[in-house]
C-alpha cells in the first residue's frame, strides 16, 4: 500500500445519506431511499479501512458522518473491528455537551441539539502491534 502506516491523525468526514435533511425538506424525503444506505455504508467502509491502512500504529482516525441510520455508524465500526480483529479499537470521543454514546460511539440527534443537525462520531485507535 502506497501511504500504508504513514499518518499519526486522520480525520475521516465520511460521505453519509443526511437523513438529518430529509427530516425537514420535502424533496429530499420524495427522492430517499433505503438503498441509499447500504450503498453509503459499503463506501464508508471501504474509506475507514484505507484510513486504518494508512495510520501509524498507535494513531487515531476520528470518523463521523451527519447519518441518523445505525448501518452508516456503528454498523461500519462493527464491520471493521469484525473484519480486522485485533487491528484496532474503537471508542466514543470524550463526552460531548450534547448527544449520547452508542455502541461505537457517539451521536447527537437532531432533537437533542436543535440546529445543529445529526452528527455521529466514532475513534479508532490502530493497534500497536497488529
Amino acid at each position: 500500500l502506497y501511504e500504508q502506516d504513514r499518518y499519526d491523525r486522520i480525520l475521516l468526514d465520511a460521505p453519509c445519506s443526511s437523513e438529518g435533511h430529509v427530516l425537514s425538506n420535502q424533496r429530499e424525503l420524495d427522492r430517499w431511499n433505503p438503498k441509499r444506505s447500504k450503498r453509503l455504508a459499503l463506501q464508508q467502509f471501504a474509506m475507514v479501512a484505507a484510513a486504518l491502512d494508512a495510520v501509524k500504529p498507535g494513531g487515531r482516525i476520528l470518523y463521523s458522518t451527519c447519518a441518523l441510520s445505525p448501518l452508516e455508524n456503528d454498523g461500519v465500526m462493527a464491520k471493521l473491528l469484525k473484519r480486522r480483529p485485533g487491528r484496532c479499537t474503537v471508542s466514543s470521543p470524550e463526552e460531548l455537551p450534547w448527544g449520547e454514546p452508542t455502541e461505537h460511539g457517539w451521536i447527537i440527534l437532531p432533537d437533542q441539539a436543535v440546529g445543529r443537525g445529526s452528527m455521529y462520531i466514532a475513534v479508532i485507535t490502530k493497534e500497536l502491534c497488529p
